[in-house]
């Protein structure tokens, strides 16, 4: 899956992330089911994975992994300094483009071996299709005059001299880089497209720039469109009332919230049927009195400090409300329960996630003042989540030129 050699390098390229689908950045894994989105970017999953230590990358490994070659009209073609095709302008040469067919491969998880004459063509096009996607954001730069700098270089030189030293010598890293569909040419396009998307994204596709949303047309459609709502809540998880052992427990009350939480997940993972299921009816007991509080006329904001489990809710971005579509990664029930109640309304009953547990949840308006104190980080998170969107328009616009040897390329071409 062109994934293994260091944690550093994951890192290192995930920043590409070209066009994650990001959903809602909440820092709550209780209402969100995916905060990071996922990734189809080919130069952000280039040496990323399952880290390995520097003792493992400078070790002999198997090697699983056919050596490169093109065949062409049953004889083998010489691939240095080889075009394949042009992508807006932009030269492919073999390696690169054997990369990006490997890493489809791995997508579809399909072997080498299992590419037959009848799945190639739709293999060849998903690889150009990719190559599209990635080099959008070369046309973007091309577009807005962004380029990478003398830093911007240095880094990247640093970053693969970071890589090479985890191998013995000049000699294993380059084999390594076999495994992995990768020569050291590749490796550095990789970075370079890395490191030219956070610039692009930095000044066209937020901030401001040409791609971004402006700031009077954001508050505009929050305000007047009924797809958005903001919301607070109180959780009141399952994995909550888990006992932790006694020397955890000793430090418990001097940790933050999303440090309790995640050893308290911990202790709850650990338990057996019986005992989740006592955990459930303790964390029902303290949800129903809770609710008892709110239908009593507490405040709302102080009963989520004593009795609410989503860090979220203290995260200084989102402390004020979620604001969130129906589309949001929030898990189902909570925003079925939120989108019924009018705004300044609080679920009268609890709302219970069978992988969670139990939420009050309250309705706010999506005010001025509240939309003058987050605009920044909403703008933002709202044009992160366009991106996608954005790259797939502008692939359209992206010309691509092949040659003869692309024509006459087969699925046994290719190793």
């Amino acid at each position: 899956m062109l994934k293994r050699l260091s944690a550093f390098t994951l890192s290192l390229l995930l920043a590409a992330v070209c066009f994650a689908g990001c959903g809602n950045n909440s820092s709550s894994d209780a209402t969100a089911t995916s905060a990071a989105g996922d990734s189809s970017s080919a130069a952000a999953d280039s040496t990323g994975g399952e880290g390995t230590s520097s003792g493992d990358a400078s070790s002999a490994e198997e090697k699983t992994h056919p050596e490169a070659s093109l065949t062409i009209d049953g004889s083998q073609v010489d691939t240095k300094d080889l075009v394949i095709l042009t992508v807006d302008g932009v030269d492919i040469d073999f390696d690169t483009f054997r990369y990006y067919y490997y890493y489809v491969l791995s997508v579809y998880n399909v072997t080498i071996d299992e590419v037959t004459e009848e799945n190639f063509p739709d293999i060849l096009k998903n690889t150009v299709n990719q190559l599209k996607q990635e080099y959008v954001t070369h046309k973007i730069a091309r577009e807005e005059k962004i380029e990478l700098d003398d830093d911007d270089n240095k880094k990247i030189e640093e970053d693969i001299n970071t890589i090479k030293s985890q191998y013995e010598s000049e000699e294993a890293f380059l084999e390594s880089m076999k495994d992995y569909y990768l020569t050291y040419d590749v490796l550095k396009k990789m970075e370079e497209m890395t490191a030219l998307y956070q610039k692009v994204y930095e000044k066209a596709l937020t901030n401001g720039g040409k791609y971004a949303t402006k700031p009077e047309d954001f508050k505009k459609m929050l305000k007047e469109s009924d797809d958005y709502i903001r919301a607070k809540h109180i959780l009141i998880p399952y994995y909550s009332q888990a006992e932790l052992d006694e020397d955890t427990q000793k430090q418990f009350d001097s940790l933050d919230l999303s440090t309790k939480s995640g050893l308290k997940q911990q202790a709850y993972s650990q338990l057996n049927d019986e005992e989740q299921n006592k955990c459930k009816e303790k964390a029902k007991k303290i949800a129903d009195d809770v609710l008892k509080k709110v239908n009593d006329g507490e405040d709302f904001d102080k009963l989520i400090k004593s009795y609410g489990w989503d860090p979220g809710m203290e995260a200084e971005a989102t402390k004020d409300g979620y604001c969130f579509t129906k589309d949001s990664s929030f898990v189902q029930e909570f925003k079925d329960a939120a989108f019924a109640l009018k705004e300044n309304e609080i679920t009268s009953e609890l709302v219970e996630n069978s992988s969670y547990g139990y939420f009050i949840i309250q309705r706010l308006p999506i005010d001025d003042d509240f939309l003058d104190k987050h605009i920044d980080s909403l703008l933002l998170d709202y044009d992160k989540g366009n991106i996608k969107d954005l790259y797939n328009k502008l692939m359209e616009e992206v010309e691509v030129k092949t040659t003869d040897t692309y024509d006459k390329l087969t699925y046994q071409s290719i190793k």
